[in-house]
């Protein structure tokens, strides 16, 4: 299940509060973690900002071709977002803490947001 990705991804990182999988092009979360404490409004606010910093498919938000992944930083949270290479509309949106180790973040995500977005 979906929610079992999101949580064993979750599971990996400490300062990872929220991992949900999105849909762009209906502008919807889909799944969050099962621990997300994310109330339904901020969810819908993570989605917008994730259309607005990664395009939709076939309106990137710049250049000429969407963006894989884009994040968002503020003095107290870093808000990553990655769309599935597959499946342009397919994106995770994460919640994290500043200090999360990006790199070994994204080298678990990338391919547990494949499998999600390809349904195996």
């Amino acid at each position: 299940m979906v929610v079992d990705d999101l949580d064993a991804l979750q599971g990996k990182f400490e300062g990872i509060e929220t991992v949900a999988f999105a849909d762009l092009s209906t502008q919807m979360i889909l799944v969050t973690n099962s621990n997300s404490n994310q109330r339904r409004e901020a969810l819908e606010m993570l989605c917008a900002e994730a259309t607005v910093a990664l395009g939709s498919a076939d309106k990137p938000a710049l250049g000429d071709t969407p963006s894989p992944a884009a994040f968002v930083a503020t003095k107290n949270q870093l808000r990553i977002f990655l769309r599935a290479p597959g499946e342009p509309s397919d994106v995770l949106c994460c919640v994290c803490k500043p200090d999360v180790d990006v790199a070994s973040f994204l080298s678990d995500a990338k391919p547990c947001l494949a499998k999600i977005s390809s349904g195996t």
